[in-house]
């Protein structure tokens, strides 16, 4: 008895411990590689805190990317990466868009839109520790696309 009392005791303590985020990106730079209308390439240079104490790795993953509801094309991460426990992570990425048919009305339907919703969902590969999981994806950000600035001129 002494020893379920125990357990639940710990089990009780451990439940109310504040949750935070596992992973937490402190900053990113992205700039666009290649674009053309089948598909783009963006290098982002970011820096992502992990947060456990166990390192976590992110296999090759496809996302879907949507903008105001409408599906926009396919996100697809090439490469595994590894976030060390318990410390900030350089993350030096290459990331490419295969954009659905008809992207160039599209695009040009939102370069002149104030706001617009950018919606990207899926499921992310992962492993922690030698367990391989999906972790679900349903990332939602306003933002500007008047203001975006996409570096076209510079090639």
């Amino acid at each position: 008895m002494k020893t379920f009392s125990f357990l639940f005791l710990l089990f009780f303590f451990a439940s109310c411990a504040t949750f935070e985020d596992p992973v937490e990106v402190v900053s990113y730079d992205m700039k666009m590689e290649n674009l053309n209308l089948d598909e783009a390439a963006l290098r982002f240079n970011t820096i992502i805190h992990n947060n456990t104490w166990t390192p976590i790795k992110i296999r090759p993953s496809t996302l879907e990317l949507y903008v105001d509801g409408e599906k926009l094309g396919d996100v697809y991460l090439d490469e595994k990466i590894r976030l060390k426990s318990k410390k900030d992570n350089d993350v030096n990425t290459l990331v490419h868009v295969k954009f659905a048919d008809g992207i160039l009305g599209k695009l040009i339907r939102y370069r002149f839109k104030e706001t617009a919703q950018l919606e990207l969902k899926g499921k992310v590969k992962t492993g922690l520790l030698f367990i391989p999981f999906r972790v679900p994806v349903n990332y939602t950000k306003s933002i500007s696309p008047k203001n975006l600035n996409l570096n076209l001129d510079k090639h």
